[in-house]
């Protein structure tokens, strides 16, 4: 469950965006007038005249991205990419999930191999100067420690020095390695980053905490490890395409404010075992109001 400074965090930040977004849904109509506009709206055409949505998802992080018992894929963003197809489509079928990792989906998005990603994308000023952010969805608490049980660190200065493992294309690795002093270990996945730890090849792990907490649910993690240091910061998570299509761009966070009014967010968190947090719950709010 997300604690409430998240939330205090993001209040003004939540009221712009809606005021943003609604102003978006408003000019959807007229996004083919002038060159950049018209340019970008080709976008959503090809997509329209594909007849399918091609979204970045992860499939290896519980719960935002993952494969069910019987390799299906589900999850939090996976839904969401879900309601975008219908919304822009017609049907939520209308959507080709292709996997991708925190060191990958930017690449993929830029090169045109997807057409949206919706992979725990958190939202930076340095991400923002080669892709455009769709509406944020949810308030994540950024990166936590894991440890053993009987390791002490009483704040993110105590890393010095310290073996952590890690994921490629994080944007904490920098103040990991750079501020905090910290040796990293980096990984493509939280798989290889639970493997790693358990085999002994760091003394910590520093990564997402909603993904870290469902680790410590699952047995004998408990028993062994905990979380070591609360979250270091909450960062708003989004959506994201290629700059310059402001006509798709406009589509999406039409379809993304429109799950949240109608309440996907707030089931989801509960249906994927998140908790229930007032950012999600005051974004479905003011959603439903402005519907």
């Amino acid at each position: 469950m997300l604690c409430k400074s998240a939330d205090e965090k993001y209040s003004g930040r939540l009221m712009r965006s809606f005021s943003l977004g609604l102003m978006a849904s408003v000019v959807m109509g007229i996004a083919s007038m002038g060159a950049t506009t018209h340019a970008a709206a080709d976008q959503l055409e090809r997509v329209k005249s594909r007849g399918k949505l091609i979204a970045g998802i992860r499939n290896d992080y519980v719960p935002f991205g993952y494969l069910d018992a019987d390799g299906n894929n589900i999850g939090f963003e996976v839904e969401i990419a879900r309601k975008v197809a219908k919304e822009i489509l017609g049907d939520e079928n209308a959507v080709e999930l292709v996997p991708v990792i925190a060191s990958n989906r930017i690449e993929f998005l830029n090169a045109g191999r997807i057409d949206v990603i919706f992979a725990t994308l958190g939202v930076t000023e340095d991400r923002g100067r080669i892709i455009d952010f769709t509406e944020e969805y949810y308030s994540m608490a950024g990166m936590v420690l894991m440890t053993p049980k009987d390791a002490e660190y009483s704040g993110w200065d105590d890393l010095e020095g310290t073996t952590v493992c890690g994921s490629q294309g994080n944007m904490y690795n920098r103040p990991l390695s750079e501020q905090m002093g910290a040796e990293l270990v980096l990984f493509g996945g939280p798989a290889e980053i639970y493997s790693a730890f358990e085999g002994g090849r760091c003394e910590a792990i520093a990564y997402d905490g909603p993904n870290l907490n469902m680790k410590l649910a699952e047995d004998g993690w408990s028993d062994k490890y905990k979380i070591a240091l609360e979250a270091y910061e909450y960062v708003p998570i989004a959506g994201g395409v290629r700059k310059n299509e402001p006509a798709f761009l406009d589509a999406v966070n039409a379809a993304i404010l429109k799950a949240e009014g109608e309440g996907l967010m707030v089931d989801n968190e509960l249906k994927y075992n998140l908790g229930a947090s007032e950012y999600v719950r005051n974004r479905a709010e003011e959603a439903k109001m402005a519907q």
